[in-house]
């Protein structure tokens, strides 16, 4: 068990210096030290009966100190070097702190470590050391023999590194819980943690029933071959209530609806009864993860399904809209004799609702594809006159009245054709926010201005201002169930252009209107850009 990861420290706290070298002497024998000498000793003097009683214990890394004060100075500099003491043997009685005094100020550094307290006799009873000291302690009595010393020194070194094992294995499924992750991504992990575990390099996943065969999903290592995974899976048993089942070569374990084959490599023998624990108590809380992520992914394939659904719903019903009324004039303009002047304007009106049409694939397609920008150096007010420009029909549709400010001027890298998407966006949506508000009042402000290194571009209406219950999915697509015209991508689309020029959006909405206000790093118009 011995390994660089194993902890065997060992702390002896005692004021009587013949004590502490009794500790040393059984948990670190000088005889341990000249095993070598020993046996030759044994072979040139052909004495066979000089064979010892086996000293296959751990090999105990001690420190030893005289008072309290020094067992916290140690203490501290354990944890301050992340190498903390497994096992602390205390005395009670000792000049200054006793034993349980000098343990409740190690507590306040180690709440880990087991402690050993040992002495002819105490003061304390049992119930009085247990609610000062911890749960983690034991009480042994003097006189001791060694055989004692080292039994219980051993099993409070490997209770300390197994209480460890079982917090990382916690931790790890913790982690696991809190991850949204793929069911593949989150097999992919459990494999590595259990070979891990295990110590293998060579190990799968497969999936399937004895009846329908087994299919290899991961793997590592030698297992990769897909020659040797299926010699392995072929004799693969039925894997029933959870139980494990090892070979001289190989160990075969359940999880959820897998399998997992690890392989034992080297000479080695089989993983004993408390590595099992380990491994099964960690795949019993992996196998509720997975669980647990399959679950989601139904959800979500179908909650995409029915965004999807939804989406091409409203897409259909806003593309049938102008196509239905191009289809109309059309088959007018067939049945009845138009004049030139007929002719001009149903013209337009097609022009117009083919013009929808495309703005509408053009959303989807800009909300899809999210390309590269195309930048160049932008003027802010060439592009407010070019948007200003622009939208003079969409004003004069709605009879709103508009507003240009041109404050601050300012130069931007950015992809001009976007940004006037942006701010044709936001004017089309406070057009339509105002609606019936068409009185002498009912009007839409574009201004632009430059503050503390950011270009500032804003759009103001006076419409009635956006629900509160609108709000928290104002840029999520196709949420806007209110919408009378286009995809429900406007806002969404908008947002995804903000961002990619390293910029943000704000809004500021009531009974007064709706300000939407963009931030995007600039410089004052007189500055050349990098």
């Amino acid at each position: 068990m011995n390994s660089e990861s194993f902890n065997t420290r060992i702390l002896i706290v005692d004021d009587e210096e013949t004590v502490r070298d009794s500790f040393r002497e059984i948990l670190r024998p000088r005889r341990k030290q000249f095993a070598e000498l020993d046996r030759a000793g044994a072979e040139l003097f052909g004495d066979s009966h000089r064979e010892r009683r086996s000293l296959d214990v751990f090999d105990f890394e001690l420190d030893e100190a005289a008072d309290g004060h020094r067992a916290i100075e140690l203490v501290k500099a354990a944890d301050d070097d992340d190498h903390p003491y497994a096992a602390i043997f205390v005395d009670v009685r000792m000049p200054g702190w006793d034993g349980l005094e000098t343990v409740q100020h190690i507590r306040r550094y180690d709440q880990r470590a087991e402690i050993i307290f040992v002495t002819a006799y105490s003061d304390y009873t049992i119930d009085e050391i247990v609610a000062q000291a911890g749960a983690n302690v034991g009480y042994h009595t003097k006189p001791f023999a060694p055989e004692e010393i080292r039994q219980i020194a051993t099993k409070a070194v490997y209770d300390w590194n197994k209480t460890r094992s079982l917090e990382q294995l916690i931790h790890i499924i913790t982690r696991l819980r809190g991850d949204q992750v793929e069911v593949q991504s989150l097999l992919s992990n459990i494999l590595h943690q259990v070979t891990e575990l295990i110590g293998s390099t060579s190990a799968l996943i497969a999936t399937g029933t004895p009846e329908t065969g087994y299919r290899k999903l991961l793997a590592l290592g030698a297992l990769a071959d897909d020659q040797l995974a299926s010699e392995y899976l072929s004799e693969l048993p039925p894997l029933t209530d959870g139980r494990v089942y090892q070979t001289e070569h190989s160990i075969y374990l359940p999880l959820h609806n897998y399998n997992i084959v690890a392989l034992f490599e080297g000479e080695r023998d089989r993983l004993n009864s408390d590595r099992l624990y380990m491994i099964q108590l960690f795949l019993e809380q992996a196998a509720q993860v997975v669980q647990n992520a399959e679950l989601q992914e139904q959800v979500l394939r179908q909650e995409k399904l029915s965004a999807i659904g939804q989406a091409v719903s409203m897409i259909a019903h806003d593309l049938r809209s102008p196509l239905s009324g191009v289809i109309s004039l059309v088959e007018l303009m067939e049945r009845t004799g138009y004049d030139q002047h007929d002719l001009e304007r149903s013209f337009r009106e097609i022009k117009s609702a083919l013009h929808s049409v495309m703005d509408i694939v053009t959303d989807i397609l800009d909300f899809t594809r999210k390309g590269e920008l195309s930048r160049s150096l932008i003027s802010s007010n060439d592009l407010l006159e070019q948007v200003e420009v622009g939208l003079r029909d969409t004003f004069a549709q709605y009879g709103i009245q508009s507003r240009v400010e041109r404050n601050a001027a300012f130069t931007f890298l950015g992809d001009d054709s976007k940004m006037r998407r942006v701010l044709t966006n936001l004017v089309r949506n406070a057009c339509e926010a105002i609606g019936s508000r068409r009185n002498g009042d009912a009007q839409v402000t574009i201004r632009s201005d430059y503050a503390d290194g950011y270009g500032i571009l804003q759009v103001a209406d006076t419409g009635p201002g956006i629900p509160q219950d609108a709000l928290e999915n104002l840029y999520v697509p196709f949420a806007g169930s209110s919408k009378q015209q286009g995809t429900g991508l406007g806002l969404a689309i908008v947002e995804s252009f903000v961002k990619a020029h390293e910029g943000s959006i704000a809004v500021d909405t009531g009974d007064h209107g709706t300000v939407f206000t963009i931030s995007i790093p600039a410089d004052r118009s007189d500055l050349a850009a990098d």
